[in-house]
């Protein structure tokens, strides 16, 4: 019996030699590369485009001189032309990021269609009183262009995000109007027409995305500020000592979508 058990199992053990033998040597497999995947960044030069819309506070305050009691015929009289319209233009700028604050600078300048005209007919006088039938004041504003250049401060919650704060400098050019006009009750009316480019600042917030590594979008809000205007006008016929004097404001609300490209600048990669 120890004989047979013997003979079976040197029989089995040659069968399994003889099974393995025949099998075919595994291939050697490089495991797959790790893919880098890109983080965003930044920094780096930047040029685009942007339009938008805007509207305004051209507040034109009317004052009878030399004064309201002795000019009777005009009270004191704000109007409200409430300037709005379209705008579009580009931008230029330099980022700098560390760690996920981003820092820089921002120029652009921008064509616009601000503009808004106030009409009151017929004027009031000194003692609450209309003055005449077709008898009007009448106010308009218009801001033609204006350009900013602004420090951008910004923090990038999430990769390719930006959200930011800037302001700084503003200017533009404004063309301002208004007119008393007594006529035709009247003999006599009061006009002032001329154009300006006013400076003052700007400032707002916004938020941008990187949707690839060279191009992004933006939406931004501006408020600018180019303070006010005055003008003195005199009679179309002599009446001394007799003016009215004009004063705008020129302060706008600016919403604009934009987008940039970027050149270079680092890319990081994360693994």
């Amino acid at each position: 019996m120890k004989k047979v058990l013997l003979t079976t199992a040197f029989a089995f053990a040659g069968i399994v030699s003889a099974s393995a033998a025949d099998l075919a040597a595994r291939p050697y497999t490089k495991a797959p590369p790790v893919i880098a995947e890109p983080i965003y960044n930044w920094t780096g030069f930047y040029i685009g485009g942007n339009v938008g819309y805007g509207w305004g506070n051209a507040d034109t305050q009317v004052t009878p001189l030399p004064t309201a009691a002795q000019f009777i015929n005009l009270a004191p009289t704000t109007l409200s032309p409430d300037p709005k319209g379209v705008i579009g233009g580009g931008q230029i700028g330099f980022n700098w990021q560390v760690n996920r604050f981003v820092w820089g600078l921002e120029a652009d300048i921008q064509g616009a269609d601000i503009k808004g005209t106030a009409l009151l007919s017929p004027i009031i006088q000194n003692n609450g009183t209309p003055f005449g039938a077709g008898s009007s004041l009448q106010s308009t504003e218009k801001l033609t262009w204006f350009g900013t250049v602004r420090g951008r401060l910004g923090f990038s919650p999430i990769d390719r995000l930006l959200l930011y704060a800037t302001g700084g400098l503003a200017y533009g050019h404004v063309d301002y109007s208004a007119i008393t006009d007594f006529r035709p009750t009247g003999t006599a009316s009061y006009p002032a027409a001329f154009g300006k480019t006013k400076v003052g600042w700007t400032a707002g917030a916004g938020a941008e995305w990187a949707f690839t590594q060279n191009w992004s979008a933006k939406l931004e809000y501006l408020y600018l500020d180019l303070g006010s205007q005055s003008a003195i006008a005199n009679p179309t016929i002599a009446l001394p000592p007799f003016q009215v004097g004009y004063d705008w404001k020129t302060q706008e609300h600016i919403v604009r979508a934009g987008i940039n490209y970027k050149f270079g600048g680092p890319v990081v990669a994360k693994y």
